[in-house]
Protein backbone atom coordinates (compact mmCIF):
# COMPACT_ATOMS: atom_id res chain seq x y z
CA UNK A 1 0.00 0.00 0.00
CA UNK A 2 1.33 3.41 -0.95
CA UNK A 3 2.05 5.95 1.73
CA UNK A 4 -0.45 8.43 0.40
CA UNK A 5 -3.16 5.77 0.74
CA UNK A 6 -2.00 4.47 4.11
CA UNK A 7 -1.84 7.75 5.98
CA UNK A 8 -5.51 8.71 5.60
CA UNK A 9 -6.45 5.26 6.88
CA UNK A 10 -4.11 5.73 9.82
CA UNK A 11 -5.74 9.08 10.55
CA UNK A 12 -9.25 7.59 10.45
CA UNK A 13 -8.21 4.56 12.49
CA UNK A 14 -6.49 6.74 15.06
CA UNK A 15 -9.54 8.94 15.32
CA UNK A 16 -11.74 5.92 16.00
CA UNK A 17 -9.26 4.50 18.49
CA UNK A 18 -8.88 7.71 20.43
CA UNK A 19 -12.64 8.24 20.51
CA UNK A 20 -13.17 4.75 21.97
CA UNK A 21 -13.84 3.07 18.62
CA UNK A 22 -16.60 5.34 17.50
CA UNK A 23 -18.68 5.40 20.66
CA UNK A 24 -21.71 7.66 20.61
CA UNK A 25 -20.89 9.36 23.91
CA UNK A 26 -19.57 12.89 24.13
CA UNK A 27 -15.95 13.48 23.31
CA UNK A 28 -13.75 14.81 26.09
CA UNK A 29 -13.92 18.52 26.69
CA UNK A 30 -11.10 20.90 27.42
CA UNK A 31 -10.72 22.51 30.78
CA UNK A 32 -9.28 22.25 34.24
CA UNK A 33 -9.56 19.34 36.61
CA UNK A 34 -12.90 19.10 38.39
CA UNK A 35 -12.63 19.94 42.06
CA UNK A 36 -14.54 17.17 43.90
CA UNK A 37 -17.40 18.62 45.91
CA UNK A 38 -20.95 18.08 47.10
CA UNK A 39 -23.62 20.02 45.23
CA UNK A 40 -27.01 20.59 46.87
CA UNK A 41 -29.65 21.45 44.27
CA UNK A 42 -32.98 20.41 42.81
CA UNK A 43 -31.93 17.77 40.29
CA UNK A 44 -35.12 15.85 39.48
CA UNK A 45 -37.64 18.73 39.53
CA UNK A 46 -39.57 17.24 42.45
CA UNK A 47 -39.98 18.88 45.89
CA UNK A 48 -36.79 18.79 47.91
CA UNK A 49 -33.13 18.95 47.00
CA UNK A 50 -30.79 16.22 45.81
CA UNK A 51 -27.14 15.83 46.74
CA UNK A 52 -24.58 15.32 43.98
CA UNK A 53 -21.03 14.14 44.56
CA UNK A 54 -19.04 15.32 41.54
CA UNK A 55 -15.45 14.43 40.59
CA UNK A 56 -13.22 13.75 37.60
CA UNK A 57 -14.47 10.17 37.32
CA UNK A 58 -18.20 10.32 37.99
CA UNK A 59 -21.23 12.28 39.13
CA UNK A 60 -23.39 10.45 41.71
CA UNK A 61 -26.83 11.84 42.59
CA UNK A 62 -28.38 10.92 45.96
CA UNK A 63 -31.88 11.67 47.17
CA UNK A 64 -32.52 12.61 50.80
CA UNK A 65 -32.76 8.92 51.80
CA UNK A 66 -29.26 8.25 50.54
CA UNK A 67 -30.55 6.32 47.51
CA UNK A 68 -28.64 6.78 44.26
CA UNK A 69 -31.00 8.01 41.53
CA UNK A 70 -28.27 9.03 39.06
CA UNK A 71 -24.93 7.25 38.63
CA UNK A 72 -22.99 8.77 35.73
CA UNK A 73 -19.55 7.30 35.03
CA UNK A 74 -17.42 9.45 32.73
CA UNK A 75 -15.89 7.90 29.63
CA UNK A 76 -13.20 10.59 29.76
CA UNK A 77 -11.86 11.67 33.14
CA UNK A 78 -12.45 15.34 33.86
CA UNK A 79 -15.46 15.82 31.57
CA UNK A 80 -17.70 18.46 33.19
CA UNK A 81 -21.23 17.10 32.76
CA UNK A 82 -22.51 19.64 35.31
CA UNK A 83 -22.17 23.31 34.37
CA UNK A 84 -22.29 26.19 36.84
CA UNK A 85 -24.22 29.20 35.56
CA UNK A 86 -23.06 32.80 36.18
CA UNK A 87 -25.77 33.23 38.83
CA UNK A 88 -24.40 30.30 40.85
CA UNK A 89 -27.12 27.80 39.88
CA UNK A 90 -26.35 24.54 38.09
CA UNK A 91 -27.19 23.23 34.65
CA UNK A 92 -27.91 19.47 34.75
CA UNK A 93 -29.26 19.24 31.21
CA UNK A 94 -26.40 17.04 29.97
CA UNK A 95 -27.17 14.42 32.62
CA UNK A 96 -30.93 14.66 32.20
CA UNK A 97 -30.87 14.46 28.40
CA UNK A 98 -28.46 11.49 28.64
CA UNK A 99 -27.29 11.80 25.04
CA UNK A 100 -24.51 9.24 25.10
CA UNK A 101 -24.26 9.48 28.90
CA UNK A 102 -25.31 6.33 30.73
CA UNK A 103 -27.11 6.36 34.07
CA UNK A 104 -26.03 3.03 35.58
CA UNK A 105 -29.20 2.70 37.67
CA UNK A 106 -31.52 3.72 34.83
CA UNK A 107 -34.94 4.70 36.23
CA UNK A 108 -34.40 2.69 39.43
CA UNK A 109 -32.58 3.38 42.71
CA UNK A 110 -29.40 1.94 44.19
CA UNK A 111 -28.76 1.58 47.93
CA UNK A 112 -32.51 1.40 48.60
CA UNK A 113 -33.28 -0.53 51.83
CA UNK A 114 -36.15 -3.04 51.86
CA UNK A 115 -37.52 -5.30 54.58
CA UNK A 116 -40.92 -6.94 54.00
CA UNK A 117 -43.58 -4.53 55.27
CA UNK A 118 -41.25 -2.63 57.61
CA UNK A 119 -39.27 -0.75 54.94
CA UNK A 120 -40.61 0.01 51.48
CA UNK A 121 -38.56 2.19 49.07
CA UNK A 122 -41.75 3.22 47.28
CA UNK A 123 -43.56 4.41 50.44
CA UNK A 124 -43.26 7.78 52.14
CA UNK A 125 -40.81 8.30 54.97
CA UNK A 126 -39.81 10.99 57.43
CA UNK A 127 -36.51 12.34 56.13
CA UNK A 128 -33.99 14.52 57.90
CA UNK A 129 -31.43 16.64 56.09
CA UNK A 130 -28.16 14.77 55.46
CA UNK A 131 -25.17 15.72 57.55
CA UNK A 132 -21.41 15.54 57.17
CA UNK A 133 -21.33 16.53 53.49
CA UNK A 134 -17.55 16.88 53.41
CA UNK A 135 -14.71 16.42 50.93
CA UNK A 136 -11.13 15.59 51.90
CA UNK A 137 -8.94 15.11 48.82
CA UNK A 138 -5.83 14.36 50.88
CA UNK A 139 -7.68 11.35 52.27
CA UNK A 140 -9.40 10.70 48.91
CA UNK A 141 -12.92 10.75 50.30
CA UNK A 142 -16.30 12.46 50.11
CA UNK A 143 -18.55 11.71 53.09
CA UNK A 144 -22.24 12.05 53.83
CA UNK A 145 -24.69 10.70 56.43
CA UNK A 146 -28.33 10.12 55.39
CA UNK A 147 -31.13 9.30 57.86
CA UNK A 148 -34.84 8.60 57.55
CA UNK A 149 -37.62 6.89 59.53
CA UNK A 150 -40.39 4.69 58.13
CA UNK A 151 -42.98 2.86 60.20
CA UNK A 152 -41.01 3.39 63.37
CA UNK A 153 -37.84 1.97 61.83
CA UNK A 154 -34.84 4.30 61.48
CA UNK A 155 -32.28 3.81 58.72
CA UNK A 156 -28.92 5.54 58.85
CA UNK A 157 -26.54 5.34 55.90
CA UNK A 158 -22.97 6.56 56.11
CA UNK A 159 -21.62 6.89 52.58
CA UNK A 160 -17.97 7.45 51.66
CA UNK A 161 -17.03 7.98 48.01
CA UNK A 162 -13.43 7.97 46.82
CA UNK A 163 -12.94 10.61 44.09
CA UNK A 164 -9.79 9.00 42.66
CA UNK A 165 -11.44 5.64 42.06
CA UNK A 166 -14.89 4.13 41.68
CA UNK A 167 -15.22 2.67 45.18
CA UNK A 168 -17.95 3.56 47.67
CA UNK A 169 -18.08 2.46 51.30
CA UNK A 170 -21.61 1.99 52.64
CA UNK A 171 -22.30 1.56 56.35
CA UNK A 172 -25.98 0.83 57.11
CA UNK A 173 -27.58 0.94 60.59
CA UNK A 174 -31.22 -0.14 61.00
CA UNK A 175 -32.76 0.40 64.43
CA UNK A 176 -36.21 -0.49 65.72
CA UNK A 177 -36.79 -2.97 62.92
CA UNK A 178 -35.86 -6.44 61.62
CA UNK A 179 -32.51 -8.11 62.20
CA UNK A 180 -31.82 -8.36 58.47
CA UNK A 181 -32.70 -6.10 55.55
CA UNK A 182 -32.14 -6.10 51.80
CA UNK A 183 -30.03 -3.45 50.07
CA UNK A 184 -30.79 -3.16 46.34
CA UNK A 185 -28.23 -2.65 43.57
CA UNK A 186 -29.88 -2.36 40.12
CA UNK A 187 -27.94 -1.95 36.87
CA UNK A 188 -26.39 -1.46 34.46
CA UNK A 189 -28.59 1.07 32.73
CA UNK A 190 -28.15 0.31 29.04
CA UNK A 191 -27.11 -3.37 29.30
CA UNK A 192 -29.83 -5.75 28.10
CA UNK A 193 -28.11 -8.82 29.48
CA UNK A 194 -25.17 -8.13 31.79
CA UNK A 195 -23.15 -10.94 33.31
CA UNK A 196 -24.57 -11.53 36.80
CA UNK A 197 -22.62 -13.72 39.20
CA UNK A 198 -21.70 -14.24 42.83
CA UNK A 199 -18.82 -15.97 44.58
CA UNK A 200 -19.51 -17.72 47.88
CA UNK A 201 -16.91 -17.73 50.63
CA UNK A 202 -14.59 -20.71 50.06
CA UNK A 203 -15.90 -21.44 46.55
CA UNK A 204 -13.28 -21.77 43.79
CA UNK A 205 -15.39 -20.11 41.08
CA UNK A 206 -18.49 -17.87 41.00
CA UNK A 207 -22.00 -19.04 40.22
CA UNK A 208 -23.65 -17.18 37.35
CA UNK A 209 -27.28 -16.43 36.49
CA UNK A 210 -28.52 -17.89 33.24
CA UNK A 211 -30.54 -15.47 31.11
CA UNK A 212 -33.26 -13.65 33.03
CA UNK A 213 -33.29 -16.19 35.84
CA UNK A 214 -32.73 -15.77 39.58
CA UNK A 215 -30.00 -17.27 41.73
CA UNK A 216 -29.32 -17.13 45.48
CA UNK A 217 -25.69 -17.19 46.64
CA UNK A 218 -25.22 -17.40 50.40
CA UNK A 219 -22.34 -15.96 52.38
CA UNK A 220 -20.88 -14.12 49.41
CA UNK A 221 -17.33 -13.04 48.89
CA UNK A 222 -18.61 -10.79 46.11
CA UNK A 223 -21.58 -10.29 43.80
CA UNK A 224 -21.29 -8.52 40.45
CA UNK A 225 -23.11 -7.12 37.44
CA UNK A 226 -20.75 -6.67 34.47
CA UNK A 227 -20.88 -5.69 30.81
CA UNK A 228 -18.37 -7.11 28.36
CA UNK A 229 -15.02 -5.45 29.15
CA UNK A 230 -14.18 -2.29 27.20
CA UNK A 231 -13.38 1.38 27.71
CA UNK A 232 -17.09 2.22 27.89
CA UNK A 233 -18.35 -0.87 29.73
CA UNK A 234 -19.58 -0.72 33.32
CA UNK A 235 -19.44 -2.96 36.36
CA UNK A 236 -21.18 -2.95 39.73
CA UNK A 237 -19.48 -5.11 42.37
CA UNK A 238 -20.29 -5.45 46.05
CA UNK A 239 -18.14 -7.00 48.75
CA UNK A 240 -18.84 -7.45 52.47
CA UNK A 241 -16.31 -5.54 54.51
CA UNK A 242 -14.19 -7.68 56.80
CA UNK A 243 -13.35 -7.22 60.45
CA UNK A 244 -10.53 -8.57 62.57
CA UNK A 245 -11.22 -12.13 63.63
CA UNK A 246 -11.93 -12.68 67.32
CA UNK A 247 -11.18 -16.39 66.97
CA UNK A 248 -7.62 -17.06 68.09
CA UNK A 249 -7.72 -20.49 66.47
CA UNK A 250 -8.56 -18.94 63.08
CA UNK A 251 -6.74 -15.62 62.87
CA UNK A 252 -7.27 -13.33 59.89
CA UNK A 253 -10.19 -11.43 58.44
CA UNK A 254 -13.74 -12.63 58.14
CA UNK A 255 -17.13 -11.01 57.49
CA UNK A 256 -18.80 -9.56 60.55
CA UNK A 257 -21.93 -11.53 59.54
CA UNK A 258 -22.87 -13.46 56.38
CA UNK A 259 -24.15 -11.45 53.46
CA UNK A 260 -26.41 -13.34 51.08
CA UNK A 261 -27.21 -12.19 47.54
CA UNK A 262 -30.22 -12.80 45.34
CA UNK A 263 -29.09 -12.29 41.75
CA UNK A 264 -31.47 -11.49 38.89
CA UNK A 265 -30.32 -11.53 35.27
CA UNK A 266 -31.62 -10.05 32.05
CA UNK A 267 -32.61 -6.48 31.25
CA UNK A 268 -33.71 -5.94 34.86
CA UNK A 269 -30.36 -7.08 36.28
CA UNK A 270 -30.38 -6.73 40.06
CA UNK A 271 -28.36 -7.66 43.13
CA UNK A 272 -30.39 -7.80 46.32
CA UNK A 273 -27.96 -8.13 49.22
CA UNK A 274 -29.39 -9.53 52.44
CA UNK A 275 -27.37 -7.88 55.22
CA UNK A 276 -27.62 -7.68 59.02
CA UNK A 277 -29.16 -4.59 60.58
CA UNK A 278 -25.64 -3.25 61.08
CA UNK A 279 -23.53 -3.82 57.97
CA UNK A 280 -20.57 -2.60 55.98
CA UNK A 281 -20.31 -3.03 52.22
CA UNK A 282 -17.69 -1.99 49.73
CA UNK A 283 -19.16 -1.09 46.35
CA UNK A 284 -17.42 -0.64 43.01
CA UNK A 285 -19.50 1.22 40.45
CA UNK A 286 -17.54 2.26 37.38
CA UNK A 287 -15.68 1.05 34.32
CA UNK A 288 -15.40 -2.68 33.70
CA UNK A 289 -11.81 -2.15 32.66
CA UNK A 290 -8.63 -3.89 33.81
CA UNK A 291 -6.55 -1.01 35.20
CA UNK A 292 -9.33 0.51 37.31
CA UNK A 293 -10.25 -2.91 38.67
CA UNK A 294 -6.59 -3.66 39.40
CA UNK A 295 -6.07 -0.41 41.27
CA UNK A 296 -9.22 -1.09 43.28
CA UNK A 297 -7.96 -4.56 44.22
CA UNK A 298 -10.52 -6.66 42.31
CA UNK A 299 -8.40 -8.51 39.75
CA UNK A 300 -7.39 -11.12 42.33
CA UNK A 301 -11.01 -12.24 42.83
CA UNK A 302 -11.74 -15.49 40.95
CA UNK A 303 -13.86 -15.17 37.82
CA UNK A 304 -14.23 -11.40 37.96
CA UNK A 305 -11.88 -10.36 35.16
CA UNK A 306 -9.71 -12.39 32.80
CA UNK A 307 -7.07 -10.19 31.09
CA UNK A 308 -6.41 -10.82 27.39
CA UNK A 309 -2.99 -10.58 25.75
CA UNK A 310 -2.93 -6.79 25.84
CA UNK A 311 -4.24 -6.87 29.39
CA UNK A 312 -1.36 -9.06 30.53
CA UNK A 313 1.09 -6.56 29.06
CA UNK A 314 -0.80 -3.74 30.80
CA UNK A 315 -0.46 -5.50 34.14
CA UNK A 316 3.30 -5.82 33.69
CA UNK A 317 3.49 -2.11 32.82
CA UNK A 318 1.38 -0.94 35.77
CA UNK A 319 3.36 -3.11 38.20
CA UNK A 320 6.58 -1.65 36.80
CA UNK A 321 5.14 1.85 37.28
CA UNK A 322 4.29 1.06 40.88
CA UNK A 323 7.77 -0.33 41.51
CA UNK A 324 9.36 2.79 40.02
CA UNK A 325 7.10 5.02 42.11
CA UNK A 326 8.36 3.38 45.31
CA UNK A 327 11.86 4.51 44.35
CA UNK A 328 11.16 7.85 42.63
CA UNK A 329 8.06 9.07 44.46
CA UNK A 330 6.73 11.22 41.60
CA UNK A 331 4.37 9.95 38.91
CA UNK A 332 5.55 12.43 36.27
CA UNK A 333 9.16 11.26 36.67
CA UNK A 334 7.94 7.66 36.72
CA UNK A 335 6.37 8.14 33.27
CA UNK A 336 9.57 9.67 31.94
CA UNK A 337 11.73 6.83 33.26
CA UNK A 338 9.19 4.29 31.96
CA UNK A 339 9.36 5.87 28.51
CA UNK A 340 13.15 5.65 28.43
CA UNK A 341 13.08 2.01 29.59
CA UNK A 342 10.51 0.99 26.97
CA UNK A 343 12.37 2.80 24.19
CA UNK A 344 15.54 1.02 25.27
CA UNK A 345 13.77 -2.35 25.09
CA UNK A 346 12.33 -1.54 21.66
CA UNK A 347 15.54 0.06 20.38
CA UNK A 348 16.55 -2.89 18.10
CA UNK A 349 13.09 -3.02 16.51
CA UNK A 350 12.97 0.73 16.02
CA UNK A 351 16.53 0.58 14.67
CA UNK A 352 15.44 -1.85 11.96
CA UNK A 353 12.49 0.32 11.03
CA UNK A 354 14.61 3.48 11.12
CA UNK A 355 17.15 1.95 8.72
CA UNK A 356 14.37 0.99 6.33
CA UNK A 357 13.03 4.54 6.45
CA UNK A 358 16.47 6.08 5.96
CA UNK A 359 17.27 3.88 2.95
CA UNK A 360 13.92 4.71 1.41
CA UNK A 361 14.68 8.43 1.75
CA UNK A 362 18.12 8.01 0.14
CA UNK A 363 16.52 6.06 -2.71
CA UNK A 364 13.70 8.52 -3.34
CA UNK A 365 15.46 10.60 -6.04
CA UNK A 366 16.38 7.45 -7.99
CA UNK A 367 12.89 6.00 -7.57
CA UNK A 368 11.46 9.21 -9.02
CA UNK A 369 13.89 8.98 -11.95
CA UNK A 370 12.71 5.48 -12.77
CA UNK A 371 9.06 6.44 -12.39
CA UNK A 372 9.53 9.48 -14.63
CA UNK A 373 11.31 7.35 -17.20
CA UNK A 374 8.35 5.00 -17.55
CA UNK A 375 5.45 7.28 -16.68
CA UNK A 376 4.19 7.46 -20.28
CA UNK A 377 5.00 3.83 -21.16
CA UNK A 378 2.18 1.60 -19.98
CA UNK A 379 2.80 -1.47 -22.17
CA UNK A 380 3.61 -4.77 -20.44
CA UNK A 381 7.25 -4.85 -21.56
CA UNK A 382 7.91 -1.36 -20.22
CA UNK A 383 6.23 -2.16 -16.91
CA UNK A 384 8.33 -5.31 -16.56
CA UNK A 385 11.43 -3.28 -17.33
CA UNK A 386 10.49 -0.72 -14.69
CA UNK A 387 9.97 -3.49 -12.13
CA UNK A 388 13.34 -4.96 -13.03
CA UNK A 389 15.09 -1.60 -12.54
CA UNK A 390 13.28 -1.08 -9.23
CA UNK A 391 14.31 -4.54 -8.06
CA UNK A 392 17.93 -3.82 -9.02
CA UNK A 393 17.78 -0.51 -7.16
CA UNK A 394 16.53 -2.33 -4.05
CA UNK A 395 19.42 -4.80 -4.36
CA UNK A 396 21.97 -2.03 -4.82
CA UNK A 397 20.77 -0.27 -1.68
CA UNK A 398 20.14 -3.48 0.26
CA UNK A 399 16.53 -2.38 0.79
CA UNK A 400 13.87 -4.86 1.87
CA UNK A 401 10.28 -3.56 1.53
CA UNK A 402 9.17 -6.13 4.10
CA UNK A 403 11.21 -4.21 6.67
CA UNK A 404 8.38 -1.69 6.87
CA UNK A 405 6.32 -4.25 8.77
CA UNK A 406 8.75 -4.11 11.70
CA UNK A 407 6.84 -0.92 12.58
CA UNK A 408 3.92 -3.04 13.71
CA UNK A 409 5.90 -5.34 16.01
CA UNK A 410 5.98 -2.87 18.96
CA UNK A 411 2.26 -2.11 18.56
CA UNK A 412 1.03 -4.56 21.26
CA UNK A 413 3.25 -2.84 23.82
CA UNK A 414 2.25 0.63 22.63
CA UNK A 415 -1.47 -0.20 22.70
CA UNK A 416 -1.16 -1.71 26.18
CA UNK A 417 0.85 1.29 27.37
CA UNK A 418 -1.74 3.71 25.98
CA UNK A 419 -4.56 1.85 27.76
CA UNK A 420 -2.57 1.65 31.00
CA UNK A 421 -1.74 5.35 31.24
CA UNK A 422 -5.16 6.45 30.04
CA UNK A 423 -6.95 4.49 32.77
CA UNK A 424 -4.40 4.75 35.58
CA UNK A 425 -5.53 7.01 38.40
CA UNK A 426 -2.63 9.14 39.65
CA UNK A 427 -2.77 10.64 43.12
CA UNK A 428 -0.81 13.77 42.24
CA UNK A 429 0.04 16.24 39.50
CA UNK A 430 3.35 17.14 37.87
CA UNK A 431 4.84 20.61 37.33
CA UNK A 432 1.90 22.81 36.23
CA UNK A 433 -0.36 19.77 35.65
CA UNK A 434 -2.98 19.29 38.38
CA UNK A 435 -3.67 15.66 37.44
CA UNK A 436 -1.85 13.38 35.00
CA UNK A 437 -5.08 11.51 34.25
CA UNK A 438 -6.76 14.53 32.58
CA UNK A 439 -5.71 16.86 29.72
CA UNK A 440 -3.28 19.73 30.24
CA UNK A 441 -5.47 22.72 31.21
CA UNK A 442 -2.95 25.17 29.67
CA UNK A 443 -2.65 23.23 26.38
CA UNK A 444 1.15 23.53 26.50
CA UNK A 445 1.68 19.78 26.09
CA UNK A 446 -0.49 19.77 22.96
CA UNK A 447 1.68 22.48 21.37
CA UNK A 448 4.88 20.60 22.23
CA UNK A 449 3.27 17.40 20.90
CA UNK A 450 2.61 19.08 17.54
CA UNK A 451 6.13 20.53 17.32
CA UNK A 452 7.97 17.28 18.07
CA UNK A 453 5.81 15.27 15.66
CA UNK A 454 6.37 17.76 12.85
CA UNK A 455 10.10 17.61 13.65
CA UNK A 456 10.01 13.81 13.47
CA UNK A 457 8.20 13.95 10.14
CA UNK A 458 10.82 16.34 8.78
CA UNK A 459 13.67 14.05 9.85
CA UNK A 460 11.96 11.11 8.15
CA UNK A 461 11.04 12.94 4.91
CA UNK A 462 13.81 15.53 4.62
CA UNK A 463 14.76 14.37 1.10
CA UNK A 464 11.19 14.48 -0.13
CA UNK A 465 9.57 17.87 0.55
CA UNK A 466 6.42 16.84 -1.31
CA UNK A 467 5.89 13.92 1.06
CA UNK A 468 6.48 16.21 4.05
CA UNK A 469 3.77 18.60 2.86
CA UNK A 470 1.36 15.75 2.13
CA UNK A 471 1.73 14.21 5.56
CA UNK A 472 2.05 17.30 7.75
CA UNK A 473 -1.69 18.00 7.68
CA UNK A 474 -2.35 14.72 9.50
CA UNK A 475 -0.71 16.11 12.63
CA UNK A 476 -3.05 19.08 12.51
CA UNK A 477 -5.90 16.58 12.65
CA UNK A 478 -4.30 14.80 15.59
CA UNK A 479 -3.77 18.10 17.37
CA UNK A 480 -7.39 17.95 18.46
CA UNK A 481 -6.83 14.58 20.08
CA UNK A 482 -3.62 15.86 21.67
CA UNK A 483 -5.74 18.51 23.37
CA UNK A 484 -7.87 15.72 24.87
CA UNK A 485 -5.14 13.22 25.75
CA UNK A 486 -4.58 12.60 29.46
CA UNK A 487 -1.46 14.58 30.36
CA UNK A 488 0.40 11.39 31.28
CA UNK A 489 -0.20 9.97 27.80
CA UNK A 490 1.03 13.17 26.15
CA UNK A 491 4.20 13.21 28.25
CA UNK A 492 4.95 9.66 27.12
CA UNK A 493 4.33 10.47 23.43
CA UNK A 494 6.47 13.63 23.51
CA UNK A 495 9.47 12.03 25.22
CA UNK A 496 9.22 8.87 23.13
CA UNK A 497 9.08 10.95 19.94
CA UNK A 498 12.11 13.02 20.99
CA UNK A 499 14.09 9.82 21.58
CA UNK A 500 12.88 8.55 18.21
CA UNK A 501 14.09 11.73 16.49
CA UNK A 502 17.55 11.35 17.98
CA UNK A 503 17.65 7.69 16.97
CA UNK A 504 16.56 8.49 13.41
CA UNK A 505 19.19 11.24 13.02
CA UNK A 506 21.91 8.75 14.01
CA UNK A 507 20.51 6.15 11.62
CA UNK A 508 20.31 8.66 8.77
CA UNK A 509 24.01 9.47 9.13
CA UNK A 510 24.93 5.78 9.22
CA UNK A 511 22.85 4.90 6.16
CA UNK A 512 24.10 7.89 4.15
CA UNK A 513 27.67 6.85 4.89
CA UNK A 514 26.96 3.23 3.95
CA UNK A 515 25.29 4.18 0.66
CA UNK A 516 27.68 6.96 -0.34
CA UNK A 517 29.38 4.83 -3.00
CA UNK A 518 26.28 3.01 -4.29
CA UNK A 519 25.87 3.58 -8.01
CA UNK A 520 29.48 4.67 -8.64
CA UNK A 521 31.08 3.03 -11.69
CA UNK A 522 34.76 2.29 -12.29
CA UNK A 523 35.91 2.36 -15.95
CA UNK A 524 38.85 0.15 -16.86
CA UNK A 525 41.59 2.01 -18.69
CA UNK A 526 42.91 0.57 -22.03
CA UNK A 527 46.21 -1.29 -22.00
CA UNK A 528 49.17 1.08 -22.49
CA UNK A 529 52.75 0.39 -23.52
CA UNK A 530 55.23 -0.26 -20.76
CA UNK A 531 56.68 2.80 -19.19
CA UNK A 532 53.49 4.77 -19.43
CA UNK A 533 51.96 6.01 -16.26
CA UNK A 534 48.84 4.29 -14.91
CA UNK A 535 45.69 6.26 -15.80
CA UNK A 536 43.46 7.51 -13.03
CA UNK A 537 40.00 6.05 -12.40
CA UNK A 538 36.97 7.85 -13.71
CA UNK A 539 34.10 7.77 -11.23
CA UNK A 540 30.54 8.78 -11.97
CA UNK A 541 29.06 10.29 -8.87
CA UNK A 542 25.41 9.45 -8.17
CA UNK A 543 22.95 11.98 -9.42
CA UNK A 544 21.28 14.13 -6.83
Amino acid sequence: MKTRHLLPLVAVGGALLLSSCGQTGPLPTFGKAITPEWITADFDGRPGDEFIATSNLQDVVFNARGEIIGWYVKSYAGTPYIKRRPDGTFDFSALKDQKGIVNMVGDRKALAVQADSALDPAADAQVTAPTGLTTDMDANRQDAVFRYTQGGVTVTKTVTLHPRNFKIDLKTEVTGGPERVNVLFPGLGKADNPRVQGLAQGAPQPAAVQGAGTLVVENIRYAALQENPSQIAHALIIQPQTTASANAAAPGNEPAAPVNATLTGGAQGLISASVPASSNLEIYGGKNELIHLYQSGYTTLPGLFQPNFFGQISLYIVKLMEALYKVIGNWGLVLMVLTVLLRAVMWPLMQAQGRTTARMQVMQPKIKEIQEKYKDRKDADSQRAMQTEMAQLYRDYNFNPAGCFSTFIPFPVLIALWSTIRNFEFDSGFLWLPDLAIPDPLYLLAVVYLIVNIAQLYVMTRKNPDMFRQQAFIYLIFLYFALTFPAGVTIYIILSTLIGIGQQILINKQVEKETATVGQKVEKAPTRPAGKSKPSKTIDAPKK
